[in-house]
């Protein structure tokens, strides 16, 4: 399963959302995802994963920019 649709799953559990509604360019915002959430959302992944991300004040808006950055960690945890 890709990194996004663990996150559609993750994120539809999480906030009771429908799951087929969830795109790549779908905010968290339009999610009800604030800045505490985001953070909270990020612990939840690295729970849920078992990888550890890092601290890192990249501007986070949209699922698909939570995939691609934890697609850059993971590829740099493992070269």
């Amino acid at each position: 399963m890709s990194t996004l649709e663990t996150l559609f799953d993750l994120i539809a559990k999480r906030l009771d959302h429908e799951r087929s509604t969830l795109t790549a360019d779908t905010t968290l915002e339009s999610l009800g995802i604030d800045s505490l959430g985001k953070i909270e959302l990020l612990f939840d992944l690295e729970d849920y994963l078992n990888l550890k991300l890092p601290d890192d004040e990249r501007e986070i808006n949209t699922i698909g920019e939570v995939a691609a950055f934890i697609d850059s960690v993971k590829a740099a945890q493992n070269k």
